[in-house]
């Protein structure tokens, strides 16, 4: 049989890889080979010369590199939403596009729960100061002589203990809120099991029936804020969700919540977050997105976004993709927009 024809600039498991070379003669090139996401459309016109299928994650397939690649039969973006590819010029020559919806799911679910524990227990600010020499003792002959202490607290006793600088609150018994529960909140809500919490959630979208099995409670967006110890944002950018975390919201939530945001940078108005952690209106912060990606360097300099002790900044690495989570049609027709949407 032969094989198709196929141009791969995702990175893809080697299992995966295998299953593909059975079947389709692999092209390597542009993010897979080079790490970089910036090929100009004319590459990337020679690059898929007689190619049937494209596997592009990150390359944006335009409608001139569409209509300049007339063997195109099938183009795969293993990505949440193909959000760089034009659906519609793809839908107007009869090419299907598919993605891979919550491909990312349990990579950003591991760590909103990992950064929950870390922003309780302060346990970057800590490795800093050590790192930095704070609360170390008089230097030693030998750094690696047991002592002969058995209890072994720092510092105990005085006011800059780390231990009572750094002790934070358990997890467990706590109430979790999601604003927006599609596939990455639901896989939170699964690795939160074993910690007892109880879960809160706002989602128009979400029906009854799925919130009774995955064993939450639908909630306004006021009871999500004021009821919850975090308050984790996982909703699709749309009009409606733009920049509806602000000043009230955060009143809203109690001084000691703590609020996580690893879904899109733009649902918070990220000045009134920073006004928030400043006047103690919440205990803490994780992102692991931003107003502007990447950050400007003027904001480093700025202070107040980042001097907050319970600010935590933190990135989720998606792993290779063996399409865990399965392959989706996309139409070129417009989508309802949805807080839980599957990303």
């Amino acid at each position: 049989m032969e094989k198709i024809k196929t141009v791969c600039t995702g990175t893809i498991t080697p299992d995966f890889m295998a299953k593909l070379n059975e079947c389709c003669d692999i092209t390597m090139g542009g993010y897979a080979v080079t790490g970089l996401n910036t090929m100009p459309e004319d590459e990337l016109i020679d690059l898929l010369k007689g190619a049937e299928l494209a596997i592009i994650e990150y390359e944006n397939v335009t409608r001139k590199v569409i209509e300049n690649s007339p063997s195109l039969r099938l183009i795969v973006c293993p990505r949440g939403k193909p959000v760089n590819i034009d659906c519609e010029a793809a839908a107007e020559r009869g090419i299907p596009v598919v993605n891979t919806p919550a491909r990312n799911a349990n990579s950003v679910a591991e760590l909103v729960v990992s950064q929950m524990i870390s922003v309780c227990r302060q346990l970057g600010c800590a490795n800093h100061e050590i790192k930095n020499g704070r609360y170390l003792g008089e230097p030693v002959d030998d750094i690696y002589a047991p002592t002969d202490r058995d209890d072994v607290v720092w510092m105990l006793d005085e006011e800059d203990s780390p231990f009572k600088r750094y002790r934070g609150p358990e997890i467990s018994y706590r109430t979790m809120g999601f604003i927006g529960f599609g596939a990455i909140g639901a896989r939170v809500k699964h690795l939160l099991n074993g910690f007892d919490m109880n879960f809160l959630v706002y989602d128009p979208y979400l029906p009854a029936e799925i919130a009774e099995k995955e064993g939450v409670k639908l909630c306004s967006l006021d009871e999500v804020l004021a009821g919850s110890d975090f308050v984790s944002v996982h909703c699709a950018v749309t009009p409606q969700t733009t920049g509806m975390i602000g000043a009230e919201e955060f009143k809203k939530m109690k001084p000691t919540a703590y609020f996580i945001n690893t879904a899109r940078g733009k649902i918070v108005q990220q000045k009134a977050l920073v006004e928030a952690l400043q006047t103690g209106e919440i205990a803490g912060a994780v992102l692991d997105v931003f107003w502007s990606e990447p950050l400007p360097s003027s904001a480093a300099e700025d202070a107040q976004c980042f001097d907050h002790p319970a600010y935590r900044r933190r990135f989720h690495r998606c792993p290779d993709l063996p399409f865990p989570y399965g392959i989706q049609r996309h139409s070129a027709l417009s989508e309802k927009g949805t807080y839980g949407a599957r990303i």
